[in-house]
């Protein structure tokens, strides 16, 4: 799979692509004190969460972003809650980065993350293996300025401050089309921001452009925003992005029964977006707080790959026989080191030991 391949976003035989965190020691301290929250919610201590006995199961803790795909659709049906035979804890993130911190704290067991941060997750040795892919992005993910600026191309972006939320599929898709438009990162200012605090600077006028995605994505551009490039664009350069499905390492081999069935939840939620797709909107608008015209628009931003065309040879493939996934993920890590983000890429071994088909192979089987 060539990273520069032609990509066809319908079929979407293409491929998931990921990034990483490179936090300020402002971000670092709050991430460390919401780390110890998340610890002492799920009942470890923080100290010794990533490693060791595994936590009494008295609930699953699910962390999940406010992405319109079909883990919001299991979320607000309570699927999970009735079929999981375990109460269910909801933790909202604002990146993949800050839901790989809790998985090695042991404070969440499934989440969901950038593919960009899935390869960051790759190469710290975050206990986790991938088990789904919620969705590949396509138009939901957008690099946006002012409609009235002067900046018309990526190279305008020489000397202005733009933003992106460092290691999600944002900030790795504004790399790459700096590295397109043979922009060096280092002659613009580049500043880490989550979503809410993104939009929040958007309309101050401090930043004069950001990557993100929905809904904050329509916040912006309904706020005299206009899109630059979108993700989409990028794709068909042959630089996808998903968001990717892991669970913690320990809790996958103590409860195998539990992630089949989640898994199962997720296989419902996305025959649910593909032959009832206003029914599917309308619980997204109900999480998102939009209407449902509005929360269908954003859901079919993004493509929805069934079970089996997840196991299929383009995608995770199937135990003891990766997918192209790992190719992906191979190259994205190379991409991700000679940009400086992450000290070394990881290699095929650990790419294909990080995915784990095995237990949707269950999930269809069933």
């Amino acid at each position: 799979m060539n990273r520069h391949a032609d990509t066809n976003m319908t079929d979407d035989e293409g491929r998931i692509d990921m990034y990483r965190e490179h936090a300020r020691p402002r971000r670092a301290l709050a991430r460390v004190a919401a780390l110890m929250v998340l610890a002492l919610v799920a009942g470890v201590h923080p100290a010794t969460a990533g490693g060791g006995r595994e936590r009494e199961l008295t609930r699953v803790v699910i962390g999940y972003q406010a992405i319109p795909n079909g883990e919001l659709v299991a979320k607000q049906l309570g699927w999970h809650e009735e079929t999981l035979g375990v109460p269910v804890h909801w933790v909202q993130f604002n990146s993949g980065s800050e839901l790989n911190a809790a998985v090695t704290a042991g404070s969440v067991d499934l989440g969901l993350g950038g593919s960009s941060t899935t390869v960051v997750a790759i190469a710290q040795g975050v206990p986790a293996r991938v088990i789904w892919i919620h969705n590949i992005i396509g138009e939901n993910e957008a690099l946006v300025v002012r409609r009235g600026s002067d900046i018309r191309t990526v190279g305008d972006l020489r000397g202005r401050t733009v933003a992106a939320p460092f290691g999600a599929t944002t900030h790795y898709h504004l790399l790459t089309a700096l590295e397109l438009a043979g922009v060096n990162p280092g002659d613009l200012r580049v500043l880490d921001m989550p979503p809410p605090e993104m939009l929040a600077a958007w309309l101050r006028g401090d930043i004069d452009a950001g990557f993100v995605w929905e809904p904050t994505l329509a916040a912006m551009l309904e706020a005299d925003g206009r899109v630059l490039i979108s993700s989409g664009e990028l794709a068909a350069q042959g630089f996808l992005t998903g968001d990717i499905g892991i669970a913690r390492t320990g809790f996958l081999e103590r409860h195998p029964d539990i992630v089949v069935q989640y898994l199962r939840n997720q296989m419902r939620a996305v025959a649910m977006i593909r032959t009832e797709p206003d029914r599917a909107a309308a619980a997204i608008a109900a999480e998102l707080s939009l209407d449902p015209v509005e929360a269908r628009r954003q859901m079919d931003s993004l493509v929805f790959l069934d079970a089996i065309e997840q196991l299929s040879d383009a995608y995770l493939g199937r135990e003891r026989a990766p997918g192209g996934l790992a190719d992906v993920f191979l190259e994205t890590g190379h991409f991700l080191a000679e940009q400086d983000t992450i000290q070394r890429a990881p290699d095929r071994a650990r790419v294909e030991a990080f995915l784990a088909p095995e237990f949707l192979q269950r999930a269809v089987q069933q």
